[in-house]
């Protein structure tokens, strides 16, 4: 646990037991809440997820732009696999890891070509 759940390493534990309290509690009205869920708009449940993803990507995107030397490739990947391409049937996943396996592999060749020799 983080320094988000307390200050005080000791006292931690608290926000591991409302954690387990609240997933218990969402398990035992699971159906309930699938319920709820159903009931609302389609758009209405995408943007609470949308909402409740942001702190994830952005973690992701800083963590992966971070190291300058792979900060392109990276970038690549992934716009490429929100760009939701579609090509022979296979998904924009595959699509944004092979652009950025390829951009990753031309940017160190022009980075070594680059690169002085040392004599």
């Amino acid at each position: 646990m983080g320094r988000e759940a307390h200050e005080d390493p000791a006292k931690r534990y608290v926000a591991a037991i409302a954690a387990g309290f609240f997933y218990i509690l969402i398990g035992l009205f699971g159906a309930t809440v699938a319920t709820v869920f159903t009931a609302f708009p389609q758009e209405l449940v995408l943007a609470i997820a949308g909402l409740a993803l942001l702190g994830t990507i952005g973690n992701g995107l800083f963590t992966a732009l971070r190291d300058e030397s792979q900060r392109e490739p990276a970038l690549i990947t992934f716009l490429v696999t929100a760009s939701r391409v579609t090509l022979f049937g296979i998904g924009s996943a595959f699509w944004g890891l092979i652009a950025g396996a390829m951009a990753l592999m031309i940017y160190r060749v022009n980075i070594l070509s680059i690169t002085p020799k040392a004599d």
